[in-house]
């Protein structure tokens, strides 16, 4: 091999080292004020991945999405973090931000300002598109918008429009939509009506406003208009959780107890007090009385108990929360989560 073919091959493996190395995806602290600093030395944008240790889409997300050399090689010019949005600088953020659903992929400038934002199905071609779509200064959808506005008549436009502007939690410009889509499926035939009461309540009053008295009239509204829908059990549980953090406890207790009176051989209900005890850190006795409950009534739901083992973790008893995990990863040791939830009870 002749000393000019050696020298182009040497360049040629340099070259592909660094583009690898320039494809590492860094994840810096989730520190606004560092990210904003770093994005104007950088003149760059900054990009927030909002996830939760229990959210099954954060998880597909970060292994199938972001860990991609596609999505690097595109984050790489970004400012990139990842915050869990309920400890910590990141549920500050999650709650400045107005975050409404995990995962969220939020778009900076520089100077802390939003851009935009992904919610929801995000892939790389998504992601592309609206951080090219960020620098330009436009938004896909305030287009979208006005291409509703332009067809009234489409109520699949209409809906998508709705529910990107509550996953925005953009109270104006949703209440605007989502108005539309109720009066034109006012008996939910087409299943919009029931979607957009649900997500009123669930993302933008409880998640993204904070505002637990109209979250709640929007997730009983649900209940009362369609109890047959597969939103209502949703609602249900997102509606004792507004009772709980407006304050109004007692209320929330009695609805509960009404759920169990009314099946009270049957699982569902007492999974339903526990899951509410564990979201909202409150009355955890007797959410872990509930879980077990469950377990009793069906020993082979692999959830109970996991939601047994977070009850016993929240009230410092990492012994029994163990016990519990194990018995879910015996039911099923395909599930890796359960695994992660083993290593986090044991620490």
């Amino acid at each position: 091999m002749n000393l000019k073919k050696m020298i182009l091959i040497v360049l040629a493996i340099l070259v592909q080292s660094s583009l690898l190395y320039a494809a590492e995806l860094t994840s810096e602290k989730c520190d606004l004020t560092h990210l904003r600093s770093l994005a104007s030395q950088k003149n760059t944008n900054i990009v927030i991945n909002f996830y939760a240790y229990w959210c099954p889409a954060c998880r597909e997300l970060y292994k199938k999405v972001l860990t991609t050399d596609g999505v690097k090689g595109i984050l790489s010019d970004y400012v990139f973090t990842r915050c869990n949005g309920e400890e910590g600088e990141g549920e500050k953020l999650f709650n400045q931000y107005k975050i409404t659903a995990f995962p969220t992929l939020l778009i900076l400038d520089s100077g802390g300002k939003e851009l935009d934002r992904l919610v929801d199905e995000i892939d790389e071609q998504k992601i592309k598109k609206t951080l090219e779509q960020a620098k330009s200064g436009k938004s896909e959808l305030d287009e979208l918008a006005k291409k509703s506005d332009a067809n009234p008549k489409d109520i699949d436009l209409m809906f998508n429009v709705c529910m990107s502007y509550i996953f925005r939690s953009d109270r104006e410009k949703s209440k605007k939509y989502c108005e539309k889509i109720l009066k034109a499926d006012q008996k939910n035939e087409k299943g919009y009506a029931s979607q957009v009461l649900l997500s009123l309540g669930k993302y933008l009053y409880f998640r993204g406003i904070k505002d637990y008295d109209l979250a709640a009239a929007h997730l009983e509204q649900v209940i009362k208009l369609f109890p047959e829908s597969k939103e209502a059990k949703s609602a249900f549980i997102f509606l004792i959780c507004s009772y709980v953090k407006g304050g109004k406890e007692g209320v929330a207790v009695m609805k509960l107890r009404e759920l169990v009176k009314k099946s009270p051989n049957t699982k569902e209900p007492y999974k339903t007090f526990a899951y509410v005890s564990w979201k909202n850190k409150w009355r955890i006795d007797q959410g872990i009385e509930n879980a077990k409950k469950a377990t009793d009534l069906d020993p082979s739901d692999d959830d109970a108990w996991d939601l047994l083992a977070e009850l016993y973790f929240l009230k410092g008893n990492k012994e029994e929360a163990v016990k519990a995990i194990d018995e879910a990863i015996r039911l099923k040791p395909s599930e890796e989560y359960y695994k992660e939830q083993k290593e986090r009870f044991s620490k």
